[in-house]
């Protein structure tokens, strides 16, 4: 695949600087970059946080918003209400 890019002032310099330090041509700094980029997406979509809201599994429940820092409260009063008080 053939690219054509616009690079503006700041990333022109940065690209040249890369192409000096390295001695890398424009193609294999640009391949570098896409691999470190792609690596980056997939380590982040194999997180647990997004692969559990990808298959819907976040957020498919109902109730209270701030159960998390109240269920024993809750736990209890569901518990005497349907065991009685004890």
């Amino acid at each position: 695949m053939r690219i054509n890019a616009r690079l503006d002032e700041d990333h022109r310099r940065k690209l040249e600087h890369l192409m000096r330090a390295t001695g890398s041509r424009v193609s294999d700094i640009l391949k570098q970059a896409i691999d470190v980029l792609y690596a980056r997406a997939e380590q982040s979509e194999s997180h647990p946080e997004k692969l559990l809201t990808r298959a819907r599994f976040v957020g498919c429940g109902d109730g209270p918003e701030d159960l998390s820092s109240r269920y024993k409260e809750e736990l209890k009063r569901t518990v005497a209400a349907k065991h009685g008080h004890r």
